[in-house]
């Protein structure tokens, strides 16, 4: 009988939070899912001692862990958490009100009535011109609430476990003490102080297998020489060309080591940040000291010029490049995703275990059936994908790894057990060049704020090679630290519109800070240009008004070009997510009579024709204290006679159904009409717009990726004051 292994890599990364200058923590999210995600994973983990995993710590990650549990790291959120309520100036409380709502709103929020009820108080938007308005409306008690239930909210279900008074005061709700307070915060260090020593037991226990990534989690491939991304872009627009191979060399074995020092082992097997790979890294993975990496299937595809096939995919492969080698197994995408992103919206665990374990036995039926052994890889964030599971994902994990235990046509194994008894039997003579995310690097390289990121970058790096003369070694070699922290992945993620963070200035700064601190301890002139930030704001684009009234034809089709070109805006949506390489919408349009708003959808039909029954796409237009959705069904996409569903909501949570509307067309694009009259809206009123594609109530696709529409109902000498600007 065939032999069917599976094999988790769960990959934990976060980079360096630490203000070079001041060595202060400026964003606490080290701190915050290392109380719920780095701890849940492994102690769900110590229940099934039959289940055998590969962890992946990115060193970056855990010098930052080893930082707060020795008490040497205090991160900016933290301490504004710290202060009592009473002292908190004007500059606290506007901090604390735009910051403390950052968690997912569905499962970290909502579930809790008071911390939902701080949201809706303070209005959905977070933006500075309303929370003006409204900070002095909260009194010391909703502050230390507040302060109480942004960090309550972030434990994982393990830590509710040992620390009972956690859930005593998630039952209280209200009414917080700082001495509450002090005691949620010191749980937040007595967990973390317990982190390092769990993986340690469970590695020197042959449970887990850790493996690492580039100290900084950097893109190798783009590190190596950025010109390699135009293999898999050829027409994108790329930076001046980096080329750096003595720093990826650096940062893998810098990496290996620190987590050889800090866990006790070694780690034979690497996770190339975002598993971007090329031929070119090959030696120098090799040369630090790895004996096998992991990446994408697509990659393999890629590489091979072949057809997706389960014979070729559940197996392993040896990678070589100028007489270097190295085992390389590549992960199945779907299966991987399907824990990530859709596990989530299952109704019940149950339902969502089966259908993992109907999709892995298929798979063994597949291998069986040609009497082969296989290997399935499913690699994936081991962090993020929990904040959209009820109760952090433990009733999922749980019967996930239960059930696995039990069963016995499936035995989980670590990557290098695998390879002691399966040798590879193929080569791969030149293994693609690309990412895990559609086999590309447009994320991270292609975009003006990206490709200016990679400039600075370069330039950088070669004035302190060309200045480092009469330097010693150890000046040399802190200052190549923070270069290198700049070289993380992470930064030129959050350039660009292809994802937004309310904390994306802040990325900037700490990308150009490191930078510059290299200089700095190097003891050379700064150069100019680190002084002005590479994010730009777009919140104006977001805003702008139809310059005229419009009344379009509701026909599904675009009559002629001036039809929504004239008097409407147009907004460019950007891919949504990582396994999104279309997203839904590719166009917005909304322009207005003085009667009705109107939109334009200008949509993806393969995609709609293949999305789930249930999925929907939603205009969500809102005030501080209101707010309408319109939902159009998407199973009705092609109907000869496609609605709109209008809802309402008092609380900004619970929506109650209000009409049904025919004023709509859904061809080529979607037109609709939304009466002002409809949605309460009166002239010169500020209204915010947010469009999304949903699956009940997760949200799958978000537009705008950054912030929000933001419109104002004109009156009717709305055309003539606009002219006169």
């Amino acid at each position: 009988m065939s032999e069917l292994s599976l094999s988790f890599l769960w990959h934990m990364h976060q980079p360096l939070y630490r203000d070079p200058f001041t060595g202060k923590y400026t964003l606490p999210w080290v701190r915050l899912h290392a109380i719920k995600a780095y701890y849940d994973m492994p102690s769900v983990l110590k229940r099934y001692p039959g289940i055998k995993v590969n962890v992946n710590l990115v060193p970056s990650l855990v010098e930052q862990i080893e930082d707060y549990a020795s008490g040497k790291a205090v991160d900016v959120f933290y301490e504004y958490s710290a202060k009592p309520a009473s002292e908190l100036t004007a500059e606290d409380r506007t901090f604390i009100l735009k910051y403390f709502f950052m968690g997912n709103w569905e499962t970290m929020i909502k579930p809790y009535p008071r911390y939902f009820e701080l949201l809706l108080k303070r209005g959905k938007t977070g933006n500075d011109a309303d929370i003006d308005d409204v900070v002095n409306t909260f009194n010391r008690q909703d502050f230390l609430d507040l302060q109480v239930w942004f960090n309550l909210s972030w434990f994982g279900f393990t830590a509710l476990d040992e620390y009972p008074f956690l859930v005593e005061l998630r039952e209280k709700q209200r009414g917080f003490t700082e001495q509450d307070k002090g005691f949620v915060l010191d749980t937040q260090t007595a967990v973390m102080r317990k982190l390092l020593p769990l993986y340690r037991e469970l590695s020197t226990g042959g449970q887990i297998e850790i493996t690492t990534s580039p100290f900084y989690h950097t893109i190798l491939p783009l590190l190596y020489d950025s010109d390699t991304a135009r293999r898999s872009m050829p027409r994108a627009v790329l930076p001046q060309r980096v080329g750096f191979p003595e720093d990826v060399l650096a940062q893998l074995k810098s990496g290996r080591q620190f987590i050889s020092d800090r866990l006790g082992t070694a780690p034979k097997g690497l996770w190339p940040s975002e598993g971007s790979v090329s031929p070119e890294i090959i030696p120098l993975v090799r040369e630090a000291g790895f004996e096998w990496m992991v990446t994408d299937e697509e990659i393999l595809f890629a590489s091979i010029g072949r057809e997706r096939s389960g014979e070729l995919l559940y197996r392993p492969y040896t990678a070589s490049y100028k007489g270097s080698s190295i085992d390389v197994l590549f992960r199945d995408k779907g299966i991987s995703n399907f824990i990530s992103f859709d596990c989530a919206r299952y109704a019940s665990r149950e339902d969502a275990v089966n259908e993992f374990k109907r999709q892995v036995l298929s798979i063994r039926r597949y291998l069986s059936d040609r009497r082969m052994d296989g290997i399935v890889v499913i690699a994936l964030d081991g962090e993020n994908p929990w904040e959209y599971y009820t109760y952090s994902g433990r009733r999922f994990l749980n019967g996930l790894y239960d059930s696995l235990s039990r069963d016995r046509e499936i035995r989980t194994t670590t990557i290098s057990a695998y390879l002691g008894a399966h040798r590879p039997a193929d080569t791969i003579d030149n293994i693609y060049t690309g990412s895990w995310i559609n086999k590309r690097f447009d994320i991270w390289i292609g975009q003006e704020e990206k490709n200016l990121a990679w400039d600075y970058l370069g330039s950088t790096r070669e004035y302190l090679k060309q200045n480092s003369g009469g330097l010693t070694q150890e000046q040399i070699d802190a200052a190549l630290r923070h270069l290198y922290a700049a070289e993380g992945s992470d930064w030129f993620w959050w350039y660009g519109d292809t994802f937004y963070t309310v904390n994306e200035e802040e990325f900037d700064r700490l990308f150009r800070k490191n930078l510059k601190k290299a200089i700095e301890i190097m003891k050379r002139p700064m150069l100019d240009f680190l002084h002005t930030p590479i994010t730009a704001l777009s919140e104006a684009q977001l805003g702008a008004q139809p310059r005229d009234f419009m009344t379009p034809v509701l026909d599904g089709v675009p009559t002629d070009y001036y039809e929504w070109e004239s008097g409407a805006v147009c907004y460019h949506t950007s891919t949504a997510g990582r396994h999104n390489p279309e997203p839904f919408i590719s166009r917005i349009y909304y322009g207005f009579d003085p009667d009705n708003l109107y939109v334009r959808l200008d949509h993806n039909s393969g995609k709609i024709r293949s999305a789930k029954y249930n999925v929907y796409f939603a205009i969500n237009i809102f005030d501080h204290g209101f707010e309408y959705r319109i939902v159009i069904p998407i199973k009705h996409m092609l109907d000869d006679k496609p609605y709109y569903e209008l809802h309402y909501s008092k609380d900004q949570m619970v929506f109650d159904f209000v009409k049904l509307s025919d004023s709509i067309a859904i061809k080529k694009i979607i037109e609709l009409k939304i009466p002002f009259s409809d949605i309460g809206a009166s002239p010169n009123m500020r209204l915010n717009m947010i469009i999304s594609a949903r699956d009940g109530d997760v949200e799958l696709e978000k537009y705008p990726a950054k912030g929000i529409i933001g419109l104002v109902v004109p009156d009717r000498n709305y055309t003539k004051k606009m002219w006169s600007v």
